[in-house]
């Protein structure tokens, strides 16, 4: 499955390698100072045609909504890393 994902980015994208959603969020929960992010209000348009299902982060609190989440921006990728190596070395 990471395959087809990583293919698909790097074509898309122009990125190298694919996303690993699940691996982060298990990683954030054992060692969430490897990441770092930022508190913003986040919302899903439900009204716009043209937007519609579009996920909007008020990044500079234009709209002056309550925060409501955690948006990761930047990870320690060694660190990551070397968490996964060591946790899939368990197995």
């Amino acid at each position: 499955m990471l395959e087809f994902f990583e293919r698909f980015d790097e074509e898309k994208y122009g990125t190298d390698g694919g996303p690993l959603h699940d691996p982060c969020v298990i990683a954030y929960l054992l060692k969430p100072e490897l990441f770092r992010g930022r508190n913003c209000n986040v919302t899903v348009e439900t009204a716009s045609e043209l937007t519609m299902g579009m996920t909007v982060i008020d990044w500079w609190g234009v709209t002056k909504r309550p925060n409501n989440a955690m948006v990761m921006r930047d990870i320690d990728h060694d660190a990551l890393f070397a968490l996964l190596l060591e946790r899939l070395g368990r197995l």
